[in-house]
């Protein structure tokens, strides 16, 4: 109840329909919650995102069909390949050409931890159009067993090495200074490394396209 919370709904239209009109190839992509948030995003967002808490929420996944052509779907940490892909029966039931991705925040651990199983990468590609790893969420843990609710090195390792993995992209939280960041802060990256952290990702990404192209 008493920790940060986003500025709302009709503020954040206002901030992103001012985005959009001073960078007009902006793409944006959102959490909703409820399903009376969808429409009033439709036509402003370019993807729009299920929460992984919600990931299996029928109504909110209908009505995003509804209105959306490209869905993100956050995966629930306790859900495995096969679960998941129920939320792509619901879709597709109400938007058959909709592009529906997912993206893998790492599966639970035990109680207190997160850890990216890439061994379900291959799995999630036969029923999403696109998987993406979650970079710092699925360095989440418990700062009571911790001492820290994340891993930035960690995040930036995922970050890198994701394409060795075949997933088709990352999706990470950024910061100009995580330190001052409301949320998340343990596991945020550091807007200044992205470039960085993007070229090394290219070289990985080189690195495994050989391999994979190659025959043995």
């Amino acid at each position: 109840m008493h920790s940060q919370r986003g500025p709302g709904l009709e503020y954040s239209i206002d901030v992103w329909t001012a985005a959009k009109r001073q960078y007009p190839k902006l793409k944006l992509l959102t959490d909703v919650h409820e399903t009376h948030q969808v429409e009033q995003l439709a036509g402003l967002m370019d993807c729009i995102q299920i929460p992984a808490f919600l990931c299996r929420q029928t109504d909110l996944l209908v009505e995003s069909a509804k209105h959306f052509d490209k869905i993100n779907i956050k995966k629930g940490q306790w859900l495995g390949p096969i679960n998941v892909s129920k939320s792509v029966e619901k879709i597709r039931e109400i938007n058959e050409s909709c592009d529906i991705w997912i993206s893998d925040r790492g599966s639970n651990f035990g109680y207190h931890d997160l850890f990216v199983n890439y061994g379900i990468v291959d799995e999630l590609k036969k029923n999403f159009d696109r998987v993406l790893l979650d970079c710092t969420h699925a360095t989440q843990r418990s700062g009571a067993i911790y001492g820290l609710e994340g891993d930035r090195q960690l995040a930036e390792r995922y970050f890198i090495t994701a394409p060795a993995f075949n997933y088709d992209g990352v999706f990470a939280e950024v910061h100009p200074k995580p330190a001052e960041a409301i949320s998340d802060v343990d596991c945020q990256l550091d807007l200044n490394n992205i470039k960085r952290l993007i070229l090394a990702a290219e070289q990985v990404m080189t690195i495994a396209d050989g391999i994979n192209g190659s025959k043995v």
